[in-house]
């Protein structure tokens, strides 16, 4: 059973940042997994981001049920996609050329009834408070998730700054509806990398097995991607390999690692005339409890 979240048009903002400048540190999870970094031969890069993700330390023997609740401890997660390349510079030889774009949304919930949970996010560039915009949706185990619609009760009712983008977080965040996941399937997970301009993409994802954060059951796969990438900013084939960990109880994805490459062209300005993308890629996601 193949089972397919949809992806849908719209933005988040970004934010760049020469590799050079220092990385922040978020309170999350720090396991070191070689496994999942070796896959491009990024350790060193995915260790100053923060670390890797972790690690099944059990097998997954059964069918597991995942998004049995709308919601959980989660206060706050950050997306960093960190983009380099090789370039030959007069009397320094061939040195490398890194940015990294970071996204970071902090969210509260209101449970709506047993079964669902209004989420108001404020997403926006940590370092530039006033780039935050609102978006609020909905979470429901029996259907997918939607932003504010008018009529909508509670926090709904103000919608959202930015509909379109606030459709995109309902996909982004994790599962879409309660579903059985078992060991042999393969799950479709979106993920949005920034180079620097937005890229949506769908990993393809097997079970590893089990794992345990802040108590809680996690599920942890392992994600692969190989896709052509043809928009107005973009033509190159991306390749992506890495770990996904998903909360059981939400369905909400934790952490993320994949390291890859892009190969192609692509128009960092809409107006600007195409250029050559040769690009090391490595994207990660952390996650803040309560």
């Amino acid at each position: 059973m193949i089972m397919i979240i949809k992806t849908a048009d719209g933005g988040r903002p970004q934010a760049g940042q020469r590799s050079g400048e220092p990385a922040k540190r978020w309170r999350s999870r720090r396991v070191f997994h070689p496994a999942a970094c070796g896959l491009a031969g990024c350790v060193g890069v995915a260790a100053w981001l923060g670390g890797c993700a972790p690690a099944a330390n059990a097998p997954m023997i059964r069918p597991v049920e995942a998004m049995e609740a709308p919601w959980g401890p989660f206060a706050r997660q950050c997306d960093t996609t960190r983009v380099a390349h090789s370039a030959t510079r007069w009397r320094l030889g061939e040195t490398e050329v890194a940015y990294v774009y970071e996204t970071c949304v902090g969210f509260s919930a209101m449970f709506f009834g047993k079964d669902a949970a209004q989420i108001t996010a404020s997403v926006g560039n940590p370092d530039q408070p006033s780039s935050s915009v609102v978006l609020r949706v909905l979470r429901n185990p029996d259907g997918v998730a939607r932003p504010a619609a008018p009529g909508d009760t509670g926090l709904l009712a103000q919608g959202s700054d930015v509909p379109g983008a606030a459709e995109i977080l309902a996909r982004d965040i994790g599962l879409t509806a309660r579903q059985v996941v078992n060991p042999n399937d393969t799950l479709a997970l979106p993920v949005r990398l920034s180079v620097p301009f937005p890229v949506d993409v769908v990993l393809s994802c097997r079970p590893d097995g089990m794992h345990r954060d802040h108590g809680r059951d996690t599920l942890v796969f392992s994600c692969t991607l190989d896709q052509r990438i043809s928009t107005a900013q973009l033509d190159a084939q991306v390749q992506l390999a890495g770990v996904e960990e998903i909360d059981v109880q939400s369905g909400i994805r934790l952490s993320s690692v994949l390291t890859g490459h892009m190969s192609g062209r692509k128009r960092v300005d809409g107006d600007a005339g195409w250029q050559s993308a040769n690009d090391r890629l490595l994207y990660q996601r952390q996650t803040e409890f309560e």
